[in-house]
């Protein structure tokens, strides 16, 4: 062997020779340069291989699922407590029963939705939740006592809906505490229904007391009008049943041959109270209305107040479609019109300077842009000019529309779908009717002859007495209406009262148990998954072979311990014949023909790291090369962990360590196994620094001289990657065989060991994987169908 590599010359150097053989020994010179750059290659995922590694590494996904799913468990457990739900029902219905079995009007065309939500919003109002929680029985509550906030607390939590098509309002509230949950449920509706019956009351009084002092001022006028016709009655100018019946046959006696003047006076008369009975009927009509109006108005604002919200200021419709109307009532004016047609086309100029101009500051760009800022203050300014008029004038065509409507309907005054807004309205507009009618009244110039002056004044005190009483009538039915309502509450009331339920509405902590675990689990599983995708465990012999760039050898799992029922029978051999065949290929690469004497092979068994099976293998390696009829000799070269001595049962003695100090010869400490097949050069005595010791000229001289003694050498050398050992002998031997175990090894660290030993001048003769079971798949295979017979003896199997 070539030598040039060390720099001691009196190493003892191979001679070439000329004769071929299978694997010819090379010099550091001569040897075939590799190709060291990384083969690339993509990650290849291998379901069955993710299978096999998670089998492998059951235990520690058990235990890592355990450890991370137990303290989390109990912390769902005892953190997350299962919630019971109250619920009480409450009806709520937006009219009223009348004395006289019609609906109440002040209730009248009362939309249920907006009626259902008034109170939905009036439960959750401080009004309601303040004397909840000041209950006694509410108080001390866990949820209530350990609140910060106790009003903002409760009204997030408690839930108050609607049941679709029904009067009924649900209110509920969720808590660990079954009992906790319905008191506080119960505490909130009954101060629910004492709110609202409070509330009720106070506008029941105050319009009572309105009605009452309207009542007694009826009373009054009707008595004065009463006592004026009295007086009118005794001064004896009245005919007892008409004003011009019997007085005109006296004026005739009288005044002699014109009748037509009275019968004109007298048509005029009777046409003037008429009227003036009207005018009267029209006056009572439209005070009640007006009444109706200001009474809807007084209780919506009391009802916008007590929720504590701004009601929008709409004319029937929302506060978006207002602002709609006025934006579009504004844009048809003639001269906003032509202003916005004016924008458009500024914007269309602007639009086409900015694509045109290569500058900002381009003269036409900036004419535009001040041309265009003019034109919207302009028209801003005309917005806030006209706004307010605008608005009004949208506001009073829905507030005329509205009464127009309600004209026309039965004559009731439908005040519920109206806004606060139509309502003032409403209540302007009657006011200025009442006012108008009032004003004709007092305006009538009434004819009033001499002799029938106090006829015509009685029958106006009658027409005045008539009228004050049907108005007297008519509120008196409103004001007993109302006294009525007030004493049976028949809207709002209590159907169903919470009660503390013993089942859980809404237990999540079962099913937080369940999952965690499951997600945990799902999560190691993916996680050790992963991690087995990462590896890149060595599995795929050929994606092996492109890696490493050298020819791969896979070796089945090696028999140890065989089946009872498997020791006798024609197949009993057959795993371990198996096992031979595919030893013996490896055998057949490393050794080849008998080489000549003196001209022995030197081999060296490595791998990546520890653990992959590289001294098993090398030890089986020697001994199918000394049945093939090779002198062999196994050396021990792991002075670090040194195994053979134990794996072949042979007691530790002197070894390499010894020869290499020079305190033994090789020939006195190589000891023959199985009878002579091969012969084992063990560790010897432990060393310091073994690096140092392989490093000196020693060992390449008895590598040297074991070349004259022996056909083949197979040194087992420590791994590649941890210790540079199998480096530094691998100078001295005819290349390197690589050794991985299936499902075990990685792949990367095959590859860079390869590299390693490429760079070092070593060449890798093979790689090999050991423990591959699914060997057969990849080889085939090739047993025995006739019987066998030791070597030199004759076949035992039966000839016909």
């Amino acid at each position: 062997m070539d030598t040039t590599d060390s720099n001691d010359s009196l190493l003892p150097a191979r001679l070439p020779s000329s004769s071929s053989s299978h694997l010819p020994a090379m010099s550091a010179a001569n040897r075939h340069a590799y190709d060291l750059t990384t083969v690339s290659s993509s990650v290849q995922i291998s379901p069955q291989g993710v299978l096999r590694g998670l089998a492998r590494n059951w235990w520690r996904i058990l235990l890592l699922w355990a450890v991370v799913s137990a303290p989390l468990d109990y912390l769902i457990y005892s953190q997350i407590q299962p919630t019971y739900e109250a619920v009480s029902t409450i009806r709520a219905e937006p009219t009223q029963l009348s004395l006289y079995g019609q609906q109440n009007s002040n209730a009248q065309a009362q939309p249920i939705e907006r009626f259902i939500g008034t109170q939905i919003a009036f439960i959750t109002t401080n009004t309601v939740l303040k004397p909840a929680i000041g209950d006694s029985t509410v108080a001390e509550l866990p949820f209530i006592k350990n609140s910060t906030d106790k009003l903002t607390d409760l009204r997030q939590k408690l839930k108050v809906k609607n049941k679709d098509g029904t009067v009924h309002i649900q209110v509920s509230f969720d808590s660990t505490d079954a009992h906790e949950a319905a008191a506080i449920v119960n505490a909130v509706v009954a101060s629910y229904l004492r709110s609202y019956k409070d509330v009720q009351q106070s506008r029941d009084e105050s319009h009572l007391k309105r009605l009452t002092v309207y009542l007694d001022r009826l009373k009054k006028d009707k008595e004065e009008k009463v006592e004026a016709l009295k007086e009118i009655v005794e001064r004896g100018n009245v005919n007892g049943q008409s004003a011009g019946e019997s007085k005109p046959k006296e004026s005739t006696k009288t005044q002699g041959s014109d009748p037509a003047p009275q019968t004109k006076d007298a048509s005029i008369e009777k046409f003037s109270i008429e009227q003036y009975r009207n005018f009267k009927a029209d006056i009572l009509k439209k005070k009640l209305e007006l009444n109706e109006l200001e009474f809807a108005l007084q209780k919506r604002v009391a009802d916008s107040q007590e929720q504590d919200s701004e009601v929008a200021e709409t004319t029937g419709f929302q506060k978006s479609q207002l602002e709609a109307r006025i934006n579009e009532t504004f844009r048809r004016d003639p001269s906003v019109a032509s202003l916005i047609q004016q924008i458009l086309e500024t914007d269309e100029e602007l639009a086409h300077t900015v694509g045109v101009a290569r500058k900002g500051y381009d003269p036409a760009r900036q004419a535009a842009e001040k041309r265009k800022a003019q034109l919207m203050a302009k028209y801003n300014s005309l917005w806030d000019e006209r706004y307010g008029e605008i608005r009004q004038l949208v506001m009073a065509e829905d507030a005329s529309f509205a009464a127009s409507a309600a004209a026309a309907g039965s004559g009731t005054v439908a005040t519920n779908a109206l806004t606060i807004e139509a309502l003032r309205a409403r209540v302007e507009l009657s006011r200025h009717q009442l006012d108008t009618l009032n004003q004709l009244v007092l305006s009538m110039e009434i004819e009033r002859k001499a002799t029938q002056s106090d006829t015509y004044a009685a029958e106006r005190l009658k027409a005045d007495i008539e009228t004050l009483v049907e108005q007297y009538k008519h509120i008196s039915e409103k004001f007993e209406n109302l006294k009525f309502a007030g004493t049976t509450d028949v809207d709002v009331g209590l159907i169903d009262a919470a009660i503390a339920v013993s089942e859980p509405t809404n237990n999540k902590r079962i099913k937080y148990v369940v999952i965690v675990p499951s997600v945990i689990l799902c999560l190691v599983l993916g996680l050790f998954a992963l991690l087995e995708v990462k590896a890149e465990r060595v599995a795929d012999p050929d994606a092996l072979s492109t890696r490493v760039q050298s020819e791969v050898f896979s070796l089945p799992p090696l028999p140890m311990v065989r089946a009872s029922n498997k020791l006798n029978g024609p197949a009993e051999d057959d795993q371990i014949d198996r096992f031979i065949q595919r030893l013996d290929h490896l055998r057949f690469a490393v050794c080849g023909d008998h080489p000549e004497v003196g001209l022995g092979r030197c081999v060296l068994i490595t791998s990546a790291i520890g653990g992959e099976g590289k001294t098993t293998l090398a030890a089986q390696l020697a001994a199918r090369c000394g049945h093939a009829g090779h002198s062999t000799l196994l050396i021990d070269a792991d002075l670090r962990r040194g195994s053979l001595c134990s794996l072949l049962d042979i007691p530790e003695g002197l070894g390499l360590s010894d020869v290499l100090k020079e305190e033994a010869n090789v020939e006195d400490v190589a000891i023959p196994v199985q009878g002579g097949t091969f012969h084992l050069l063990c560790a010897g005595t432990p060393v310091a620094d073994t690096s140092r010791l392989f490093q000196g000229r020693n060992f390449g001289m008895m590598i040297a001289r074991l070349r004259q003694m022996y056909d083949l050498i197979i040194i087992d050398s420590p791994p590649v990657l941890p210790v540079p050992d199998g480096l530094i002998m691998g100078r001295w031997t005819d290349g390197a065989v690589l050794a991985s175990r299936y499902d075990i090894s990685r792949a990367p660290q095959v590859e860079r060991a390869r590299r390693q030993l490429t760079n070092a001048g070593i060449p890798v003769l093979g790689t090999v994987i050991n423990g591959m079971k699914s060997s057969d798949a990849y080889y085939g295979r090739y047993s025995y169908s006739r019987g066998r017979s030791g070597y030199g003896e004759p076949d035992a199997s039966p000839t016909t």
